[in-house]
């Protein structure tokens, strides 16, 4: 048993070694040097991810909502809570969002636009700058600021990676929008972030048809039940729209929950203590606490 344990270690060793090197040239490769956040100006945040739990701790606690910085995520501006909160911070991670022909997208930078009467950081790859849409909403409503990250995700040695993400230059795999919104929260300054809304109940949702054609329904805090259908599981890109596999999936759920471990690593190293207090949620990386 001694030479395999040696043997696996020296193994993961040797891919670290290999992953390091490969992270840091695509840093070399891809990220902007230099890139900078703006500094918390209070010890505490709130981190709004849009799961159906958020609705009753938005009803049972409104005013708590109020006293703290906001992090909100995605399509929030498309809900009445996004003028009466006022969030400090909004943040978009993936492509698709910006895609206008989407009637939900379109809706979420309509009321982006004329609605932010406020200071609000919107924070999004670098590369997504010069999208037209954002350039737009730059030109059109001077309360928002365009806040660019560098979106190099970063294999390796967790040492190295930490150094890195200290620096703005790389962040742990995000596949979903909430691990990119803890990472940027702790990189704020924030030394207390909570978490809610982050139910991440997706296997609960799934539905696998007589076609095996995987569905699930995709429900947010804002939708009605009413309102919630099947939908496929399509890949994005591909010619054809194919839908994904089970085993697809589950990898892709697997590597999610494992970031919010790197992610609470990489927060205690800060002195930040993460705390989710979802209604409901199956993230494990976190302390649990109530409202």
């Amino acid at each position: 048993m001694s030479g395999e344990k040696a043997y696996k270690g020296f193994v993961l060793f040797i891919t670290q070694c290999v992953n390091t090197f490969l992270s840091v040239l695509k840093i070399i490769v891809q990220s902007k040097f230099g890139l900078k956040l703006p500094k918390a100006e209070s010890n505490r945040c709130i981190v709004l991810a849009n799961g159906p739990s958020l609705k009753t701790s938005l009803e049972k606690h409104p005013e708590l909502f109020k006293q703290h910085p906001l992090i909100c995520v995605n399509t929030f501006a498309v809900t009445a809570e996004f003028e009466s909160l006022k969030p400090k911070y909004y943040v978009m991670l993936d492509p698709f969002l910006w895609d206008i022909k989407n009637e939900t997208n379109l809706r979420t930078f309509k009321n982006l636009e004329e609605k932010t009467t406020w200071k609000l950081h919107l924070l999004i790859p670098k590369h997504a700058m010069n999208n037209p849409i954002f350039q737009k909403l730059k030109k059109k409503n001077s309360n928002i600021v365009l806040t660019p990250f560098n979106y190099t995700v970063f294999k390796g040695f967790s040492n190295v990676a930490h150094w890195f993400y200290n620096k703005n230059l790389a962040m742990p795999q995000s596949l979903n929008v909430t691990i990119t919104a803890l990472f940027l929260g702790v990189n704020l300054g924030y030394k207390e972030i909570y978490l809610v809304g982050a139910d991440h109940t997706w296997h609960e949702n799934l539905h696998m048809s007589d076609e095996n054609i995987l569905h699930t329904k995709v429900t947010h805090f804002y939708e009605n039940d009413t309102e919630i259908k099947l939908v496929p599981y399509y890949i994005s890109g591909i010619p054809g729209n194919g839908t994904r596999k089970a085993h697809e999936f589950f990898d892709i759920w697997s590597r999610t929950f494992y970031a919010y471990h790197l992610i609470n690593d990489y927060a205690v190293k800060h002195n930040c203590t993460i705390l989710n207090a979802s209604e409901v949620s199956f993230i494990d990386a976190f302390k649990r606490i109530k409202l």
